[in-house]
């Protein structure tokens, strides 16, 4: 980093926190689910890791447990530089006996993205809002004709009033609130 102040991985890693979104872009339409890939979280993460002068790796191990095998994905954060110390936090996946049109390795190679997701998801404090893969998402409510009502953006978290859904949808075409805004009424 350029500045002269020596800061701690965990007030790097906060820097990150502060400035990382990574909205739910992606749509289950099976299970009917907003959600973000790995492949999203660690695109996320590159620039603000950069400015922050850290970098990751991600590693596997596989651990029984049990009767299961679980794939422990670990992210290790540390400065490009080389100096100080690093920090580590872990995620676990559970192996599924087997998946319907899968091979084995395909099935390990799922637990795996899902594990390392996780893993990144506690590093870098990236929320889960709702849980981005539970099945439990309640049905999109309507906006009310008229009178006021409250819609949140699901990416970002922004929330507004409107007076009407004639306010409403004109907002929606243009919200400017991040990249990639979607909105639901709450």
């Amino acid at each position: 980093m350029a500045d002269e102040k020596h800061i701690t991985i965990t007030e790097a890693v906060a820097k990150v926190q502060r400035s990382v979104v990574v909205p739910k872009t992606r749509y289950n339409a099976y299970a009917k689910f907003s959600y973000r890939s790995f492949e999203d979280i660690v695109a996320a993460l590159k620039e603000p890791c950069k400015d922050a002068g850290v970098a990751f790796t991600l590693s596997d191990g596989i651990e029984h447990v049990g009767e299961r095998y679980y794939v422990k994905a670990t992210c290790r954060i540390f400065f490009e530089d080389g100096s100080g110390d690093a920090l580590e936090v872990s995620a676990y996946a559970r192996e599924d006996e087997h998946k319907k049109g899968s091979d084995d390795a395909q099935v390990t190679g799922m637990a795996s993205s899902y594990a390392r997701k996780y893993a990144l998801c506690g590093a870098f404090a990236i929320d889960g809002q709702s849980d981005p893969d539970s099945l439990t998402d309640s049905p999109e409510k309507e906006p009310p004709a008229q009178g006021p009502f409250i819609a949140k953006c699901k990416a970002c978290g922004t929330s507004y009033q409107f007076e009407g859904r004639e306010q409403y949808e004109a907002f929606i075409q243009n919200p400017g609130c991040c990249a990639t805004p979607t909105w639901r009424v709450v």
